[in-house]
């Protein structure tokens, strides 16, 4: 599949500004030191109420990353020219990713006043509204999000791989850790009675760390302008498989 062939630096700036926005966005809500349980409503509504402009401020550090991802697919897709089946669903899947990080973010923006607001009319409706925003962008939409994105950051690792730049494909490792964890979550039966707390850390690390330095290793090797020309340069084998 192609869809053309430009060599620029704008892809690796943006998937720089990925990694940026959702670093950027953990690090706003945690800012306080006073964020409670996330899952806790009566935590959630007090934080909301008492820094309700560091959650809207991770809000729109998760939009500027979601379009930043868009971005950044589009442009590496530009940039390689010609890809095979898997990449170019693998990227179609990174757009989709990024706007449900677009969404995410736009759902917290809106939540630091609709929220509060339903509260003020009844405490049970106020926290009804919050479980709703956590679970449907939280654990909705961010973690759907954050997933495609490792997916896509792991297909960008192999891409990587084939045109021989060994040193920044290795770390699609970080995201591919993740996707190992969830994977053995789900199919592994009792994964949660073997005592493995460790891994839930690990997982969360990986997300709020390992992915936004993933992206930022592949972003800045992308605004190399030796990089960008060999990324073009398929080997003949691959260009075969492309067509």
């Amino acid at each position: 599949m192609r869809i053309g062939t430009r060599s620029t630096p704008a892809a690796g700036v943006a998937l720089i500004l990925t990694g940026a926005g959702i670093l950027g966005a953990s690090l706003l809500e945690l800012a306080t030191g006073a964020r409670g349980d996330a899952d806790n409503p009566t935590d959630s509504l007090a934080f909301l109420s008492e820094h309700g402009e560091l959650y809207s401020y991770s809000g729109s550090a998760f939009t500027v990353a979601g379009v930043a991802l868009v971005v950044a697919v589009l442009g590496i897709w530009q940039l390689v020219g010609t890809v095979g089946l898997a990449f170019a669903s693998a990227s179609v899947l990174g757009i989709l990713g990024g706007g449900f990080l677009i969404v995410n973010g736009i759902l917290r923006m809106q939540s630091v006043g609709t929220v509060p607001y339903i509260e003020s009319m009844d405490q049970s409706w106020g926290e009804s509204a919050y479980l709703a925003v956590q679970m449907a962008g939280t654990q909705g939409l961010m973690s759907a999000g954050l997933i495609i994105l490792c997916a896509w950051l792991v297909s960008l690792g192999l891409l990587f791989a084939r045109r021989r730049i060994w040193g920044t494909a290795a770390f699609a490792a970080m995201p591919a850790m993740v996707l190992a964890i969830l994977l053995a979550d789900l199919l592994i039966p009792g994964l949660d009675e073997l005592g493995l707390d460790g891994l839930f850390v690990v997982y969360a690390a990986g997300l709020a760390i390992g992915v936004p330095l993933c992206c930022a290793a592949f972003g800045i090797s992308a605004t190399l302008p030796r990089v960008r020309e060999r990324l073009r340069l398929a080997p003949a084998s691959t260009r075969a498989a492309s067509l």
